[in-house]
């Protein structure tokens, strides 16, 4: 049998004794499950269905690790068949692929600046059979265009624009590249995506320049927002990181409104609370 095939093999082994593990009640730490996830991924050894209200879809990741996602059920509730939504930070596809799963007219662009996730999260599209449903970028969105450098991390999910959080539990850096950046206005005035109706942002602190990179888009297009705010931590830059008082004030300043879970935040458009 040749290696590469061997391999995996073992990992799909692997993949189900967890699954076994997991439906007992048992759970990995996370350090563990990013090392078998990622090794499930690079080797599509295992791709399992998730359910999602209505709809379904299949992914390598190791189990539903978003099963009780209020932020989540947030955007599924609210999004409707025909409608646009962009991901940003779309990590290996959970919201992505849930959305395409419950909404099959919908289009979702997902967006994912770590390279080793986003062929991840392409080969969950795949798996799921979505490619028509759903687009990927492999690029972040910031303020402005340009570059920053991007800190590749031994549990590839962890790496990071922060070397702090590429290093996070027990991880190292195992490498370092420039990763373009975009603002979310000017992929959508070149027509490369089209404005979204719902619009997801979890990015480790990035949030803020996410949002001044999409003043316009806010402005004129009035989507809903979705957001995971995260503390500033250390060695982030106004670049790379933010706080949840610079959410709320670009928020704000766009005349949106924030209904706050412990788990997210949902901005709408004052007036529109539906």
């Amino acid at each position: 049998m040749p290696r590469t095939t061997a391999l995996g093999s073992a990992v799909g082994r692997a993949a189900r004794a967890l699954r076994r593990g997991v439906s007992a009640g048992r759970h990995l730490p996370d350090a563990l499950y990013y090392r078998l996830a990622a090794a499930n991924h690079r080797h599509r050894a295992v791709a399992t269905e998730k359910r999602v209200h209505d709809g379904s879809f299949r992914s390598y990741e190791l189990y539903d690790r978003h099963g009780n996602d209020w932020l989540l059920a947030a955007l599924l509730d609210r999004c409707r068949d025909g409608q646009i939504v962009v991901d940003v930070g779309a990590n290996t596809g959970v919201y992505a692929l849930s959305v395409a799963a419950e909404h099959p007219d919908a289009t979702v662009v997902a967006i994912e600046p770590n390279p080793d996730t986003a062929a991840a999260l392409r080969a969950n599209v795949e798996a799921s059979g979505f490619e028509d449903r759903i687009a990927t970028l492999e690029l972040g969105l910031g303020e402005e265009d340009g570059t920053l450098p991007f800190h590749r991390s031994s549990y590839h999910e962890l790496s990071s624009f922060n070397r702090f959080n590429a290093e996070r539990w027990g991880a190292r850096v195992v490498g370092r590249e420039e990763v373009p950046i975009r603002t979310l206005d000017g992929l959508i005035d070149r027509g490369e995506i089209p404005p979204p109706d719902h619009l997801k942002i979890d990015v480790e602190g990035f949030g803020p320049a996410v949002l001044r990179g999409a003043r316009g888009t806010l402005r004129t297009h009035r989507p809903t927002v979705y957001l995971e705010p995260h503390a500033r931590t250390e060695g982030e830059s106004d670049a790379t990181g933010g706080t949840a008082d610079e959410l709320e004030a670009l928020l704000g300043a766009a005349s949106y409104d924030v209904i706050r879970a412990e788990e997210g935040w949902v901005g709408v458009p004052e007036g529109d609370r539906g």
